[in-house]
Parts: structure tokens; sequence; C-alpha cells
């Protein structure tokens, strides 16, 4: 038979484990596979650190050594990297040509490989760099690409949670070539989910500009009953290396959160998260229906619902401080879908826990920082932003003839910090402590302010004197009669528009202050 030609084994046929190779980094359960193929009649060869490890535990295993045909050299930077190994485990059964060759080196074949890399995750981002490239695994990744590519033939196990099926193949008689293409998918996942791990950390540690290839790795943490609508199955994935706050489950009380409660969730942390005063943020399909600031979380809650009731009946609602019963308690005057804050106090959770269709989740405010960078997956491309490390801060300029007043220039701020978390086209009415309405996800910016507008006389807030938001600047100055009217009295918005003149003297006319910040903070 030539090289190549030798047919794949029968799926209902199992493949017996005469002679296996573990070269283990992580070696919890280890000793547990190597138990189940010493007792089932495998030859088993390890490697020298997890040979001493395992015949410290009394398991007979034989040096790796006798396969790599030499000696560990280079301080051990060279185990495995030997073409005898490697032929053990690349041979094709069956295959005379590869027959002939593993009989003219003395080799027989390998059925069985269990490698754990070295653990690159654990690398601190402040390593140096001579400790960094010590943790870059090349001897267990070649290992499993190896196996993994010879699947038909070998089993390759790359993690501890494999060991369990491997076990219970062995008691079968042998693996079938489904557990072995299951786990060299697997295989493969992971060394493409190492060599993420390394790229990222040269890519950050590097502070160049945008990469030529974006490579990055996520891990399923969790399946989700379903995606956006029932009929899309969907999943939680973590960034390799990093925790997420939904990698633990982090509902204490109430049912499972869904894909959209997710999205919300974190959204509306971020809006409350963004303050240092106590507050609290209302949203609903990702859009921010109600922000409040207060004393207490319980006056912040209150304010951020009363800014749109009817919008808040069925958010996620958000504080940035822990959950008393106080706070508690004033959220059982409406159906809410989840509330998220950093913790909950044992009489809240009493409380939140008598409404069984309530979801009280925590989420800690380091779990939200991330690496700066924004992704959005496009057919079969993605866009990928950050902010330029050399990008200057907005900075307020007054452009009109007329100053905000201490208490305009707080609303402003309030309102400015809210519209950069809304989608645009975003407007924001509100006072210093409270939105009075939001308007978001406009696709013209009158129109925003128009909803905000709508939306505040529908909550029955007064608006006189209040502050306005634009996440974008005014491409005209009809905004400023439709502020006037509603009795507006200041305006902060980026600037930048060919027609910026127009805004400034309708404004002057009006006797609004307008203040400009030199940059937009659009969401889409």
């Amino acid at each position: 038979m030539s090289a190549g030609s030798a047919p794949e084994p029968r799926a209902e046929g199992r493949l017996r484990v005469g002679a296996a190779l573990v070269a283990l980094s992580e070696r919890a359960g280890g000793d547990t596979l190597v138990r189940a193929l010493l007792d089932h009649g495998a030859a088993v060869y390890a490697t020298t650190g997890t040979a001493a490890y395992l015949r410290g535990l009394g398991l007979e295993v034989r040096a790796a050594e006798l396969l790599t045909r030499t000696p560990e050299f280079l301080g051990g930077r060279v185990k495995t990297l030997s073409p005898d190994l490697f032929g053990a485990i690349l041979a094709r059964r069956g295959d005379a040509d590869d027959e002939r060759d593993l009989a003219a080196r003395g080799l027989a074949p390998l059925d069985l490989v269990a490698v754990t890399l070295y653990p690159f995750e654990s690398v601190p981002a402040a390593a140096a760099w001579d400790e960094v490239v010590e943790q870059i695994d090349v001897g267990g990744v070649s290992l499993l690409r190896a196996a993994a590519k010879n699947f038909a033939h070998v089993a390759v196990l790359s993690t501890p949670a494999q060991y369990p099926e491997a076990g219970a193949a062995l008691a079968a008689g042998g693996t079938t070539l489904a557990e072995r293409r299951g786990w060299a998918q697997a295989a493969f996942e992971r060394t493409a989910e190492y060599d993420a791990l390394i790229s990222g950390f040269f890519a950050a540690r590097g502070g160049g500009g945008l990469p030529a290839a974006w490579v990055r790795a996520y891990r399923r943490t969790r399946d989700l009953r379903y995606g956006e609508n029932p009929h899309q199955e969907a999943a939680l994935y973590t960034a390799a290396g990093r925790t997420a706050w939904w990698s633990e489950d982090p509902v204490l009380e109430g049912k499972e959160l869904s894909f959209n409660n997710l999205v919300d969730l974190e959204a509306a942390a971020r809006i409350a998260y963004d303050f240092v005063e106590p507050a609290c943020a209302v949203v609903k399909h990702n859009e921010p229906s109600g922000v409040g600031l207060g004393a207490t979380v319980a006056e912040a809650y209150r304010r951020a619902v009363a800014a749109d009731e009817l919008s808040a009946f069925g958010g996620v609602v958000a504080v940035n401080r822990e959950v008393d019963e106080e706070c508690a308690a004033a959220m059982g005057g409406i159906f809410l879908e989840c509330v998220a804050a950093p913790s909950f106090g044992a009489a809240a959770r009493a409380e939140l826990g008598k409404r069984k269709n309530l979801r009280a989740v925590v989420i800690p405010p380091a779990a939200l920082a991330g690496d700066g960078w924004e992704m959005r997956a496009r057919g079969h491309g993605l866009l990928v932003q950050r902010e330029r490390p050399d990008a200057a801060a907005a900075e307020t300029r007054v452009v009109t003839r007329r100053a905000p007043t201490a208490a305009e220039l707080d609303a402003l701020r309030f309102a400015w910090r809210v519209a950069a978390r809304a989608r645009s086209n975003a407007v924001v009415v509100a006072r210093a402590d409270r939105t009075l309405g939001v308007g978001s996800g406009q696709t013209s910016r009158i129109d925003a302010l128009h909803v905000a507008l709508m939306k505040a006389r529908r909550a029955g807030h007064d608006v006189r004197g209040a502050g306005l938001a634009s996440d974008g600047f005014f491409p005209f100055a009809d905004w400023v009669e439709v502020a006037r009217d509603a009795g507006l009295t200041a305006c902060i918005q980026p600037g930048g528009s060919v027609r910026d003149a127009e805004s400034i003297a309708a404004a002057d006319a009006a006797g609004l202050a307008m203040v400009f910040t030199g940059r937009r903070q659009f969401r889409h």
C-alpha cells in the first residue's frame, strides 16, 4: 500500500491503546489517567518532570528518552523534539511505507498522547522577558499538533477534562474514531488558543498600533438557552487567560440569565459604574431609559426609574454600590428583569428573593475593565478599534456669549456622560442628578431631541432650565428653536459642523449657553 492511501478506520471500531506518552505541566488527574492506561496493559512513557511526579505516586512509567533516543538538553528546552518520537506518533497504521520506516528505526507506534502545555495564561503582564519566553511551550504544542493530525490512528488529550472520557474508552476496549476526531479538534483549538495568548501578549507589550493579523482566542464558558430570539443558539465565551464577570455564575437570586439580559446588564453596569457618587442606570434593549444620582443607591434608583417609568418596566437595573434593604424594598414597586451591583446585603437578598422572576446579579467593577479594544464581526470580516494612546481628551469650551451657570454646567457634564453610553444618534435632557429624557438610536439628531423631550413630557418632568447633551454635532440650527420653546437653557455638543456659526448665533439670540467638547462620542 502506498504512502497516504491507508483507509480510515471504521467509525464503529475501537483501537486498543498499547503505548502512550504523557507530558503534563498541569498534572491534576494525570495519575488517574496513567493508572487506567497501566491497568489496561498500555506501556506509558513520560517526560522527565512528569515521570518523577508519577513515580512518586508509585506508578511505573518509562522515560520518554526511550522514544526520543536522546537525553534532554539546553536546560530542558529540548525534550521531545525528536524524529523518532514524532515518527512513532505520525506513522499511519497499515501503510507499508510508514511501517517499513518504523521497523528500520526499531520503533513501535504510539496510540495515545496526553499533553498539557506550559501555563502561559498565568504569566504576569509585567513579567520580565526572560520569564515570559521560558513559558512558551514548543515541544508540547508540536506533540499535540502531530497527534491531532494523525487522529485516524492516535488519541490526543489536551486537557484533564478529557481524562474521564479516555478512561471510559479504555474500559470499553479502546478509542473510537469519533472520540479521536473530537479530541483532535479540541487539541487544535487548544494550540490556536495558546498561540493567540502569546501573540496577544507580545502585541500588548509592544504597544504598537493595529496588528497585521487579529489573533484572539475565546473559550466557551457557558451555554445559553438561546440567543436574542428562541430560534438562535448561543453561548458565552471568555477571552483566553482572562476572567469575565460571567465566568462564574453571577446570579445570586433568580433564574438563569438570557442573551439579552447579559447585554443589558453590562450596558447598565458600565453606565452606573462610570460615576463616583451613588448611581443607578436603567437599561431596556441596550438603551438607557433613566440614570440617577443620589446620596444613597435607593435615592439614585428612585430618580433613575422616575426618569422614564414606562420604559423602566421590564428593564435591567445596575447600581454602583451594595444593594441594601432600603434599595431592595424600593425595587418592589415595578417589574424588573435583573438588578446588578457589586454586592448585595443579606437583608436585600432576602427581600429580592421574594420576587421569583427577578435576577440579582453580582458584577465586580474590576471585571468590566478591558484592554481597550472593541471588536464587531461583520460577515467574514471584523471591525476593530481602540482609542489612540495620543488622543486628546474632551475639553469644554464655551462658544456662546453667555456661559453656563454652575448648576447648568453640572447638568451638562452629567448629561454628556450618559450620552456617551447611549446609542447614536443620542440626545440627553437632564439635570445634575437625573435624566429627564433620553432620545437614542435615532436616524436624525433633531428626532433624537424630539424623542428626549417627548419622554420627559410623558413622565411629567419640568424641563425648564435643564441642559441637553448631544453625542454628535447638530448639523443645523433648527434644534435651538425646539430647545428654547421647551425651556432648555444650556447645551453641550462636540461642535465641528460647517454650520456651527449658525447654531452659535441662534443660541445667542435665544439666550442659551452652549459648550463645545471638540470630541464626539458615537456608539453604533
